[in-house]
């Protein structure tokens, strides 16, 4: 049962076999009710004919002409068809001659009303009876109740609705399995671009492909660029490792020839303790930036507020002097993608950054749009300098030279921000202050409806 097709193929089994069950039962029950009907009206025209032909004597005799008898298989022993006339008493005062003894009786139906029932009969079997009750008027005034009784025998009837029943199942069952047969050859054909990206993915494991192609069904776009994007992020991955590798290597060079040329017993403790420092900021940078290199996709959502609060209220304490106030429009429900130790090293940074510079009010906005969540900085402090903004993001580039500090923070913050398809923006604000913007996968995701349409 791991199979969809095959899963697909027992669900449309079970739902056709309801359908013909149901359909086939409604059919055969319709069947009988109409061909039941057409007998009693047969069988209704055989007693007006009846009445039609009927002499009633003085001495209240039934006479029958044999030649006016209405249906031919009246006139012909044990022909299945017959016909009597019974008094008040139920007494027979008439038969045909197909009939060689009595048909059952019943006082049962009143007076011109028809009464249609299916009995049993010793000698006979089934028979459909048909009994109608009259007020006849006698030659002397006298009125007396008759009544006329039609019989047919239901072996032949029986016999071809078992027959019709027997071929309406064979059809029926016949014509489930070319359709599941039909929905069976569809199913492979519609399931063919999955196995299709299936066997894709081995040849991309296999080395055999870079990445899948774009010429698939419109519903599987989503789920192929989605691939394409996890297959590009893992080489991504691996590549930025090798190179931040070779990066370390190389970094240490300096620092590492420093250490060799220091000659034995001399003082060199400061430099020592520099140069260790370095190679330590070193490790820790290109560490920080493997993990930020590459994209991060499928990531669940984070509500803004919840690291937010962390941070400012740990700032409000590390600058307390300051007074900082932190002012938050984001509302309790905004989210963003993001894995909260990067949003709080985001975040930390940024702010962090605003209150080291002396700023002492700092708002926070967040607006969605497009699947995209826009987070806003703003602070009142000296802001950036307008022959750094431009560059000011990049590695080692540092806005304040009279502070500690490698010029790191904004570097790490915007690759982190790239990693996740995002963006980082500074610009300053007239007439003095800093406005940062933030651009991150919204918590929020509007897909796209699938279209059922060719």
């Amino acid at each position: 049962m791991n199979s969809i097709s095959v899963r697909l193929l027992l669900a449309a089994a079970l739902v056709m076999a309801l359908f013909i069950s149901f359909s086939t039962l409604a059919i055969i029950h319709t069947v009988d009710q109409r061909a039941e009907q057409a007998r009693f009206e047969r069988m209704q025209g055989q007693i007006y004919g009846l009445l039609g032909v009927t002499r009633v004597t003085s001495g209240g005799a039934i006479e029958i002409p044999y030649i006016d008898l209405p249906n031919a298989l009246l006139r012909q022993p044990l022909s299945g068809t017959y016909a009597e006339i019974r008094d008040n008493t139920l007494h027979q005062v008439w038969r045909s001659p197909s009939l060689t003894s009595a048909l059952p009786a019943s006082s049962e139906g009143e007076i011109g009303q028809w009464k249609f029932t299916t009995e049993a009969h010793e000698g006979m079997g089934k028979l459909f009876m048909l009994r109608f009750a009259v007020e006849w008027l006698m030659p002397d005034g006298d009125v007396k109740l008759y009544q006329f009784v039609a019989a047919d025998n239901r072996r032949d009837f029986d016999q071809q609705r078992h027959q019709f029943n027997r071929n309406l199942w064979l059809a029926m069952t016949g014509m489930g399995v070319l359709l599941l047969s039909c929905i069976a050859i569809v199913l492979a054909w519609g399931l063919n671009p999955l196995l299709r990206i299936s066997d894709q993915l081995d040849e991309i494991e296999n080395g055999q492909r870079e990445q899948l192609p774009s010429d698939v069904p419109r519903e599987l776009h989503p789920m192929a660029n989605r691939l394409n994007a996890l297959i590009a992020s893992e080489r991504g991955r691996r590549q930025k490792y090798r190179h931040t590798l070779d990066d370390l290597a190389h970094s240490l060079k300096t620092p590492l020839s420093v250490l060799r040329n220091l000659k034995t017993g001399d003082n060199h403790d400061h430099e020592l303790h520099r140069q260790a420092d370095r190679m330590q900021q070193i490790v820790d940078y290109h560490i920080k930036r493997a993990d930020a290199g590459t994209q991060r996709l499928l990531t669940p959502p984070i509500a803004l507020n919840n690291p937010l609060g962390k941070i400012t209220r740990s700032l409000g304490k590390v600058f307390h002097q300051q007074h900082v106030q932190f002012i938050n429009h984001i509302d309790d429900q905004q989210s963003v993608r993001i894995e909260e130790g990067d949003l709080m090293e985001i975040l930390g940074n940024l702010l962090e950054n605003a209150c080291k510079y002396g700023a002492t009010e700092i708002e926070l906005r967040c607006t969605d749009s497009q699947d995209k969540a826009r987070i806003t900085i703003e602070d009142n402090g000296p802001g950036f300098p307008e022959h750094l903004l431009e560059h000011v993001t990049g590695r080692g580039v540092r806005a304040d030279t009279h502070r500690e500090g490698q010029g790191l923070g904004l570097a790490i913050c915007r690759e982190l921000i790239e990693s996740y398809g995002g963006e980082l923006s500074l610009a300053n604000k007239n007439p003095q202050g800093a406005c940062i913007t933030v651009t991150l996968p919204s918590g929020v995701t509007r897909k796209p409806r699938l279209s059922l349409q060719p």
